[in-house]
């Protein structure tokens, strides 16, 4: 019945039956021959007709419903900020989520489905969570909203961007009298008492949303898998909600725990309408009329893959005494998984299963390449030198159009963050911002090299996991990742963080660069529960940024460079790894799916300096056949003499 608009007659009988004789909105008394079979959520906007979409409903508040409609359909920009315009996804969002939460907002708590935003990071969510919430209190649908977030530093910033839309939060308590709201962090939510066992915030935000209609807002909400105890706190706090929307700047597959009230199929989230919508860096199978890249929101970005011949070796101690020591030497893009299989009997049964060892290898492999700080690599391996050194000289050619750009470097510790801004400095002369949690002003330097914006200020920022994600800082234009961490969901933060639009300077000259590894090789399982060999690596998800093949993994931060284990008999093992050498080499570049040698490149250097555009994009447009077309536009707009 589910392409039919009408409810057939044993349907509407149920759905009276369901109501008790009440109408589920505002609980008058119904009669079965004057009451109206509604769509909770309705037939022209995908609900099916189906009873567990349908509500009995009085002709009052049908035509109320109706009402509404036309109210969220129209009145929402009222409550944009002086000179904020919406973006054309957020025009059609915005509707959709209005509509899914306020069709909802009467049905019983487990009835109702949270709307969930996935948006590329850097486009524009945290303006329209804030903004729907402003709508929602303003015209009576609910009383208070909570926003969840994944740090104190996105707290104060998420506090900061509420204010521009009129929306005043409490971020230093869990108490919303005489604020619009609350906003607080995962970890507040999931806090355990020590001597009673229980989360008493959970238990006073569950309480707090039984008293008033309540929203709660999870922003970056995959983070609830973080910690065993968070989805549980979370769920538990806000269960008495009216209305729920998640939002994140990555699909991601939770296979350990499920995020509450959202859709799966296949294990993976599920992006389809009415609860749904999608705004990726490229077109997807969720979204063919908007992208980020399409509309201009996020910065064009050329991907710098570095591959290196890299030599080590990992020894493992018992009681500090030396029993193994074994010599690897690989490239990035070395397939460990091809080199280093099971061993088989002649009938094809494992006798020796290397998952282990393949493991070992891949991750050693990654922190002996990114080796800096220690006796044998006081300013880096040859790959991190020269990766220094080549971003540094692409953040000074961006500098020429763009004075006040920045770079990002993406370290694997604080140890490594504080030897790789001595290497910079050594290297190239250059200070940096080096932001960890032991510095102690962590907050107060990012929000100090977001705001300057003169030539003058350092020009990099280095930082573990501080500027991971929902920090805002458009002038960056080069990040170099030197992470050991090779999570989708990991990497597609950090390219966020340099792809932001800056306003005042013109979208053909922000291109921004990426210098990363080009890695070898891993093996998971798709979202179709697929065997893929070629799908979460690196190098694989540059190539791919476009097409938006969304294998994703949830963050598990890795182990440290020295990891100590007790083994069954109660002695201290321990594995180091040491670095013999790592080379660095660059020879491709990345841009638009593409992967260009850098020879091929070459003709096109002159091209670049007056164009003052990367050369894999002239490359690209001349491939195309559209650069004639492109020159002329720019000769028109004065850009091209």
């Amino acid at each position: 019945m589910d392409n039919k608009r009408f409810f057939t007659k044993s349907q509407r009988d149920q759905i009276f039956h369901n109501s008790k004789g009440r109408c589920q909105i505002c609980g008058t008394s119904i009669s079965y021959q004057g009451f109206q079979a509604d769509h909770i959520i309705p037939y022209s906007r995908g609900g099916k007709t189906e009873i567990k979409n349908g509500q009995a409903l009085c002709q009052t508040c049908n035509l109320s419903k109706s009402n509404k409609m036309q109210i969220v359909k129209n009145n929402y920009h009222n409550y944009l900020p002086t000179g904020f315009e919406l973006r054309n996804w957020q025009e059609e969002c915005i509707p959709k989520i209005l509509n899914s939460i306020i069709n909802q907002i009467n049905l019983p708590n487990d009835l109702i489905n949270a709307f969930m935003l996935h948006a590329f990071p850097g486009t524009g969510k945290t303006l329209l969570s804030t903004l729907v919430a402003k709508f929602l209190i303003e015209e009576k649908f609910i009383d208070q909203v909570v926003i969840c977030v994944p740090s104190r530093q996105l707290r104060r910033q998420m506090e900061r961007d509420g204010r521009e839309v009129g929306l005043w939060l409490n971020k230093k308590s869990l108490e919303p009298r005489s604020f619009h709201g609350i906003v607080c962090t995962y970890s507040q939510i999931g806090n355990v008492n020590r001597e009673t066992g229980h989360m008493l915030n959970a238990e006073i935000l569950r309480e707090i949303c039984k008293e008033k209609k309540t929203m709660v807002i999870a922003d970056e909400c995959h983070h609830l898998s973080d910690q065993k105890n968070w989805g549980e706190s979370f769920q538990n706090a806000f269960s008495p909600t009216v209305a729920r929307l998640m939002t994140t700047g990555t699909p991601f597959r939770s296979d350990g725990s499920r995020l509450p009230w959202v859709k799966y199929r296949n294990r993976v989230l599920d992006l389809s309408p009415p609860h749904a919508f999608s705004y990726g860096y490229g077109f997807s199978k969720w979204n063919k009329i908007y992208c980020a890249l399409a509309d201009k929101v996020v910065r064009d970005v050329v991907i710098v893959p570095w591959d290196g011949l890299i030599n080590f070796s990992i020894k493992e101690y018992t009681d500090g005494i030396l029993i193994n020591e074994q010599e690897y030497s690989h490239t990035l893009k070395d397939n460990i998984d091809a080199l280093y299989p099971d061993e088989l009997d002649e009938n094809g049964t494992i006798i020796r299963n290397n998952a282990n060892l393949r493991s070992k290898i891949k991750s050693h492999r990654r922190r002996a390449c990114i080796e800096c700080g220690t006796k044998s690599h006081p300013y880096g391996t040859e790959y991190v030198r020269k990766q220094l050194i080549a971003a540094n000289d692409q953040l000074k050619e961006c500098r020429r159009m763009h004075p006040h750009a920045g770079g990002l470097i993406v370290c694997d510790g604080i140890e490594h963050a504080n030897s790789i801004s001595k290497a910079l400095k050594h290297l190239t002369g250059e200070e940096s911002v080096v932001v960890h949690s032991d510095t102690g002003k962590d907050a107060r330097s990012i929000e100090e090299f977001t705001k300057d914006k003169t030539p003058s200020r350092k020009k990099w920022i280095i930082a573990v996991g501080m500027i991971s994600e929902g920090v805002d800082i458009p002038h960056l234009r080069v990040c170099v990742y030197l992470s050991s961490i090779q999570a989708q969901l990991r990497w597609t933060q950090i390219i966020g963080r340099i792809i932001r639009v800056e306003k005042g300077l013109d979208w053909d000259l922000q291109t921004a660069y990426m210098f990363q590894y080009d890695d070898g090789i891993e093996t998971v399982i798709s979202e179709d529960g697929e065997v893929e060999e070629t799908n979460v690596n690196i190098r694989k998800y540059a190539e791919d940024l476009l097409e938006e093949k969304w294998t994703a993994l949830q963050i598990r931060e890795q182990e440290r460079r020295n990891r100590r284990i007790v083994d069954g008999t109660g002695n201290n093992r321990e594995t180091k790894v040491e670095t013999i050498s790592a080379s660095g080499i660059n020879t491709e570049q990345i841009y638009d799916g593409e992967r260009i040698e850098n020879k091929k490149l070459e003709p096109y250097k002159v091209l670049e300096k007056r164009l003052r555009m990367p050369a894999p994009k002239i490359y690209n447009l001349i491939k195309k056949g559209t650069v004639d077309e492109w020159m002329k536009a720019l000769k028109n707009e004065g850009k091209l003499k």
